[in-house]
């Protein structure tokens, strides 16, 4: 069995270079389905459900060609619209080729959509919003089976939720389809208008209008082959300006966007980090002591999900009693009794965890069970002083790319060993 092994309590100090956004590499890749032709995208980050994402294009057909944090994508010749159960390796990305499989051959067959075990993750938006452009649906046997018999003509769509990938695959669909397709109360987050960005430069006819909530998506006939670069992740770099809190250390994430970071910028301020902000970077510092706050996950522009996990195991420093709230997914409290063997004062009641901050943290072994929760226990292990493991550290391979090279750099003491 693999593991890490941390020597914690180190301060640490330095600089990361942010890599490409897990979350806009899917959506991204999935587009370049619509195009014939090579389409060049850059900025790819080397994680493994991004490797994973590309073999399974590979299985179906598509002419995958990688490189150095680069991939050529060409869907020319013809390839197979559906993914069979086990090609789906519990990989969020999947659900994006919903969207661009009935775009391209108006049918699609794909089973178990997937992603982390953190609760239940409906995709009744995504079918009631391909649904009114003319898809039909049905299941068979945990598979799930569209087509559009009649072709898609575009319609008004009001999600329920914001729901981000729903967003991505109405969009996806409703590039080719007949007339306009106007979705209300779309999903906000940056990895949206990355996708946008991509699809509008491949000559697709986008507005976003007010706040972002309204995409028009004008059905065109044909898009072309265009070379692209995915946007930084946001939640490695809220990742790892966390860290700085956890560690007393001070630390410059590089090649990011703050814009995209404004919920987690203020939130570690409040907390009494100091976080000073330029065009493409953050510093994140220590000061001393860290106040108590209260954090409630949100679609964005609210404070993500995603970086959840990170800042509840610094809230277990702080000084006094804080509050997290999580109301997106279920079940993103998974680190909890970890972070309890640990020495942490936590009680979750409902969807939400509060916290009563302790001097430090102990060293343990700690179970890493999905991405983000994973690399959260690796974070306090790393603030822990002593010797601790994490055990099962693939689901932090999933999204985190050369993050033990990144924290050594930093000064962290932690190595891959085998049981």
């Amino acid at each position: 069995m693999e593991y890490l092994e941390v020597n914690g309590g180190k301060v640490l100090k330095g600089e990361v270079e942010i890599s490409g956004s897990k979350n806009a590499a899917f959506p991204v890749l999935s587009a370049c389905l619509l195009i014939e032709g090579k389409c060049h995208i850059n900025n790819i980050p080397n994680i493994l459900d991004v490797k994973k994402f590309l073999f399974q294009l590979k299985k179906i057909g598509v002419n995958v060609l990688e490189g150095d944090h680069e991939v050529e994508i060409d869907a020319t010749s013809s390839y197979k619209p559906e993914i069979p159960p086990e090609e789906t390796e519990n990989i969020r990305g999947t659900q994006t080729l919903l969207g661009a499989f009935i775009a391209k051959h108006r049918k699609a067959s794909i089973a178990g959509l997937g992603g982390c075990n953190i609760g239940k993750r409906p995709i009744d938006q995504h079918i009631k919003g391909l649904e009114s452009l003319g898809v039909e649906f049905n299941w068979d046997k945990g598979i799930l089976k569209a087509n559009s018999p009649k072709g898609l003509k575009g319609n008004k769509i009001f999600l329920d939720m914001p729901s981000v990938g729903a967003t991505e695959n109405i969009i996806l669909a409703s590039v080719f389809a007949e007339g306009d397709t106007i979705i209300e109360n779309a999903a906000r987050e940056p990895e949206i208008r990355d996708l946008i960005n991509f699809l509008k430069l491949a000559g697709a006819n986008i507005e976003v209008n007010g706040t972002g909530s309204t995409i028009i998506v004008h059905g065109v006939k044909k898009l072309r082959p265009i070379e692209y670069s995915i946007i930084p992740d946001r939640i490695e770099s809220a990742t790892y300006l966390i860290l700085s809190g956890l560690t007393k250390g001070k630390i410059k994430v590089k090649k990011t966007i703050p814009e995209h970071l404004e919920a987690v910028i203020m939130k570690l301020k409040e907390i009494g980090l100091d976080i000073s902000v330029k065009e493409n970077e953050i510093v994140a510092k220590y000061t001393g002591k860290m106040s108590p706050t209260t954090v409630k996950t949100l679609p964005y522009p609210g404070f993500p999900t995603d970086a959840q996990s990170q800042i509840l195991t610094l809230l277990t420093l702080a000084d006094g009693a804080s509050v997290v709230t999580e109301t997106v997914f279920e079940n993103r409290f998974r680190i909890v009794d970890d972070l309890i063997k640990m020495g942490a004062n936590i009680k979750v009641e409902g969807i939400s965890a509060f916290i009563t901050g302790v001097k430090e943290l102990k060293p343990s072994v700690v179970v890493a069970k999905d991405l983000r929760g994973g690399m959260s226990l690796l974070l306090a292990t790393l603030s822990a002083k002593g010797i601790s493991k994490v055990l099962d550290p693939i689901h932090i391979d999933r999204g985190y790319e050369n993050y033990i090279e990144k924290i050594q750099r930093l000064g962290g003491d932690v190595e891959r060993k085998n049981s």
